[in-house]
């Protein structure tokens, strides 16, 4: 990745896969879609079963199977997936509060409160957590 004249370019050996033009503090990407044996050469480090898996919203594996039968992944062969730790964390349960009644008389004398953090990426004014109410 380079940077010259607020121009951000992203390269992969000597091609510039993407560039971005800064306009105010963000950089917008320009590009297209390449096809082609220009697209292998590019990707042709990540294994296509995973990566269509990702695209996919980290489908399971029976479901990558049937699209692979019926031929609407190009490049994915019908494997087992490699272990995802996308998968595993969205598979994680909250533990659920327990029931409570409350007897509240005035406005506000009950508030529910989520706070939450730290973040690594910090808001606006450089703040690592987040409380709403």
């Amino acid at each position: 990745m380079t940077l010259e004249n607020e121009i951000l370019k992203i390269k992969k050996g000597s091609l510039v896969v993407m560039k971005g033009i800064k306009d105010r503090n963000l950089y917008y990407l320009k590009g297209s879609i390449v096809t082609g044996s220009l697209t292998a050469s590019v990707v042709s480090d990540v294994d296509a079963t995973q990566l269509w898996h990702m695209r996919l919203g980290h489908a399971g594996e029976k479901s990558m199977q049937v699209l692979i039968k019926q031929g609407l992944l190009k490049g994915a062969k019908t494997r087992k997936l490699e272990f995802c730790e996308h998968c595993v964390l969205g598979k994680k349960t909250k533990m659920k509060f327990g029931t409570v009644i409350h007897q509240t008389r005035e406005i506000l004398d009950y508030v529910h409160i989520d706070f939450w953090g730290p973040s690594k990426n910090t808001s606006l004014r450089r703040k690592h957590y987040f409380i709403s109410l």
